[in-house]
């Protein structure tokens, strides 16, 4: 996926752009499911969790399959408008002292006491593109600390493992990386 790229039977491809790979993972507890390897997780820029819908969204859900609704789904972009906003993002400004934060973050995951595996260097990239797109989201041509805190969770909950002993205390993924971006000290 990072690579922009699928070998198939030993022939190579490269991909269009831009190009982007949306997944769902099952429970593993569900038969069949088998978590993807570590060096494959780690090319997914996000992990986000979508949680049950609320009881009179479900009760909506219900109401448009037996009214028969299909809804038509619209696009609100096209591929050379992404690619302008991948331009957009690339000038923006990102403070040495914010590239240190980042750093320290991705380091601390590496030598925690609760974790078995911490973050690799693509995390630190993939924590900086994304603070520079939320800085452009949000009008602004340089990154904050609140850029990197607000994506720090679902860029790095799924390149990190935790020792059987923190998950035996019922510490979860994100508890520990929320107690991480607190200990790590924000730049002035």
């Amino acid at each position: 996926m990072a690579e922009r790229q699928v070998t198939i039977e030993g022939q190579t491809l490269e991909l269009e752009k831009p190009f982007m790979v949306v997944a769902t993972e099952n429970p593993v507890e569900m038969e069949g499911t088998y978590p993807l390897p570590e060096a494959q997780v780690d090319r997914f820029l996000f992990k986000l969790w979508l949680d049950y819908p609320e009881t009179d969204e479900e009760v909506e859900i219900m109401r448009r399959q037996l009214s028969g609704e299909n809804p038509e789904v619209e696009p609100v972009t096209n591929a050379e408008e992404i690619l302008a906003a991948q331009k957009l993002v690339n000038l923006v400004y990102i403070d040495d002292r914010i590239l240190k934060y980042i750093r320290d973050i991705v380091l601390k995951t590496r030598n925690h006491p609760q974790i078995a595996l911490g973050c690799g260097p693509r995390s630190s990239l993939t924590l900086m593109k994304c603070a520079k797109a939320r800085a452009a989201i949000l009008g602004r041509n340089y990154v904050t600390p609140d850029d990197v805190r607000a994506l720090t969770v679902p860029a790095l909950n799924h390149r990190i493992l935790l020792k059987p002993e923190a998950e035996l205390e019922g510490l979860d993924v994100k508890a520990v990386i929320k107690s991480i971006i607190e200990e790590i000290p924000v730049p002035i």
